[in-house]
């Protein structure tokens, strides 16, 4: 009778898991960063692929031209003091992984960081490396 349940259970857990990675770049495959247009959206985009570089999991293509998937990265910003930071730029992000024909696969949570002394008044910085820890948890 255990046996039978301990089956059951696998039978039902596998294909789910399986399904889960389905469609996914492998590891090494080469995917392409694209970001909205906000005024510092292309500071935060560097910041991903340079730490995107750093982690390895996969190479970023110059080109959505032969790429496994494509990274979209979300930002928005805000210029200016508030209660919780000393000025600067407040950035919230979010990546979203598509494959070739435009579909998600993955998305992350959306991540937001205030220039303060803690992250060295670089929020760029300090949202992708929440981004990236959140992506090595849910990419191995």
């Amino acid at each position: 009778m255990q046996l039978i349940k301990v089956l059951v259970i696998l039978l039902i857990l596998l294909p789910a898991g399986a399904f889960a990675q389905e469609g996914r770049p492998e590891k090494g495959a080469a995917v392409y960063v694209v970001s909205n247009k906000d005024a510092h959206a292309n500071d935060v985009k560097k910041e991903l692929e340079h730490q995107l570089k750093e982690w390895g999991y996969w190479t970023i293509a110059g080109s959505k031209k032969n790429t496994a998937g494509t990274l979209r990265l979300q930002v928005q910003t805000h210029r200016g003091m508030t209660a919780w930071s000393w000025g600067g730029v407040t950035v919230r992000a979010s990546v979203a992984l598509e494959d070739a024909a435009g579909e998600v696969l993955w998305t992350s949570k959306e991540y937001k960081a205030n220039p303060n002394g803690t992250n060295g008044f670089n929020t760029a910085r300090a949202t992708v490396e929440k981004i990236i820890r959140e992506m090595q948890r849910s990419f191995r």
